[in-house]
């Protein structure tokens, strides 16, 4: 805990010497610029003094450009043109993106700069840029300072009817703001050319008055200055003469030498007026020798000249600059591709190789199928082969079965031939000599009869493989779950045999055969008290 304070306090404390470090400087800068815009219309010397020491205090691109801005005003009251118009580019060049009050105001003042050197079209072209900034940022006192110069503008270009229009616009928003200087402003350029000289003198004197209120030395120079104009036009030129030498003296004051210039012509046609031909003469001469001190023409141009020169050098250089910049990235560029090249061919060349790989091991898995396919071929070619020779021993088992059954039945019949003959014979013991002749005679051709039979086409053992299979049809009916092997020692029991027979027949023992035996029971549903044999038999 004990060190997040003092980390805390640290933090408080780098903060604090930042911020009263950095305050003063921007308390400065304002504080000097707030005193060259007081100056501005009382000592325009003075303003220019205060907006220059601003301008090398400014903290921040901003602030210089502001003190410029001041700057250019001063000189430009001071009837410094070339020095004025060259400040505003230099603000221009500096402000940066966005702040677009400041530059409104720099192409407003910048307009009137342009106008001084009869370069009408780029006047009015930088006035409406300013009115669309002012427009898209809604502000109403900028715009009709906007309206103000450009009503100045056209009556460089003896365009009265505009003039008017937007000197007139002005004056509407700022006596609704309530912007006296500008109000007063206003005022006094309704009365930049001839009109009606009653309303003109009603809107000067207003004007004058609110100067002098407002201590607006340069201002009320340039009222008296139009005023001594009016009363020209209504040749009143005592009159005239009057407010005339009240401008001079106050624009002698404040060194405005613009007004001065407009005052020395607005004498000598005073002078002319009253017949002093003179003084009329010793006036223009005077206005001669100060134009051509403040020429504004060939210094604007120089200006102009001197400033496109450097914008043309700084873009020369940062067109350098970018072809440095444009050849280090496409240095930069072309390692990239190579690199990436290299990468795409690397990844290719893998996948390639994967996909050789993959496809010598679909052909290996291929072979490896064909071989199991083959193999299964093989097996089954032996579960075939297999098949066809248990179906041969099976066919051999079931022939050697009918001819056990065929050799069952001969030892029957032959049985049966042994007792007749045994019969015979008993009966011949009984016999006279002369009947057992004959008697010795039919048994020996019953014999014989017997021997002339072949035992397969005789007609008795085709009536015994009829019955034979008379009485499989009729046991396999009654009992159809019985397996081969159960119906075959059915057969064997249905003709009498003996279980010895039985086993010497089928090559097994007599205790096999009695087992077979109780399973054909059981599989006949015989119980114990039942005989098999006469079962069998009845069927």
């Amino acid at each position: 805990m004990m060190k997040r304070c003092i980390t805390l306090c640290l933090l408080l404390s780098v903060f604090f010497c930042f911020a009263f470090t950095e305050a003063p400087v921007t308390d400065k800068t304002d504080s000097l610029l707030k005193k060259a815009e007081q100056d501005l219309y009382i000592y325009p010397q003075q303003s220019v003094y205060y907006a220059l020491q601003a301008k090398d205090k400014a903290p921040s691109p901003v602030k210089e450009a502001q003190a410029l801005y001041v700057y250019a005003m001063a000189e430009r009251l001071q009837g410094n043109f070339d020095n004025s118009i060259q400040a505003l580019y230099e603000a221009e060049e500096i402000l940066p993106k966005g702040n677009n009050i400041l530059r409104g105001n720099i192409y407003n003042l910048m307009s009137l700069g342009y106008a001084n050197l009869e370069d009408y079209n780029r006047a009015i072209a930088l006035s409406n840029n300013a009115i669309s900034l002012f427009k898209t940022e809604n502000d109403s006192v900028h715009l009709a300072q906007c309206y103000n110069n450009r009503g100045i503008i056209h009556t460089y270009i003896n365009e009265f009817e505009q003039a008017d229009y937007f000197l007139k616009k002005a004056l509407v928003i700022n006596r609704s703001t309530k912007n006296l200087k500008y109000i007063a402003a206003n005022l006094n350029n309704l009365c930049l050319y001839q009109g009606n000289t009653d309303e003109q003198l009603k809107w000067i004197n207003e004007a004058i008055v609110i100067n002098k209120h407002l201590n607006a030395i340069w201002s009320l120079s340039e009222n008296y200055n139009n005023l001594g104009k009016i009363y020209i036009y209504a040749h009143r030129y005592t009159e005239a003469i009057s407010a005339l030498e009240k401008a001079y003296q106050l624009a002698k004051k404040v060194g405005a030498k613009g007004i001065i210039c407009d005052n020395y012509e607005y004498a000598a046609l005073a002078y002319k007026g009253i017949g002093d031909y003179r003084t009329a003469y010793q006036k223009l001469n005077s206005l001669y020798a100060l134009s051509k001190e403040i020429q504004s023409v060939n210094k604007l141009r120089s200006v102009e000249q001197r400033i496109n020169q450097e914008k043309l050098a700084a873009y020369r250089q940062k067109e350098e600059l970018q072809k440095q910049t444009y050849k280090i990235e496409l240095l930069r560029r072309n390692i990239i591709t190579l690199l990436i090249a290299g990468i795409l061919l690397a990844i290719i060349g893998t996948l390639l190789f994967l996909h050789y790989k993959r496809k010598k091991k679909i052909q290996l898995l291929n072979a490896q199928y064909r071989i199991e396919q083959s193999e299964h071929e093989i097996a089954k070619l032996k579960m075939q082969q297999q098949k066809t020779e248990l179906e041969t021993v099976q066919q051999a088992l079931a022939t050697n079965k009918e001819e056990t059954m065929n050799f069952a039945v001969f030892l029957q019949s032959r049985n049966e031939l042994l007792d007749k003959i045994q019969e015979q014979v008993r009966k011949g013991y009984r016999m006279e000599h002369a009947e057992l002749i004959s008697h010795i005679k039919t048994i020996n051709a019953f014999i014989r009869q017997y021997q002339t039979t072949n035992k397969h086409n005789s007609t008795t053992l085709n009536t015994i493989n009829e019955k034979t299979n008379e009485f499989l049809a009729h046991l396999t009916k009654r009992h159809p779950n019985l397996t081969q092997g159960e119906k075959h020692l059915a057969s064997l029991l249905r003709v009498n045999l003996s279980t010895k027979e039985i086993a010497m027949l089928t090559g097994n023992t007599p205790k096999t055969i009695n087992m077979n035996r109780y399973r054909l029971r059981k599989s006949l549903g015989l119980s114990g008290k039942t005989d098999l044999i006469a079962y069998i038999q009845s069927l």
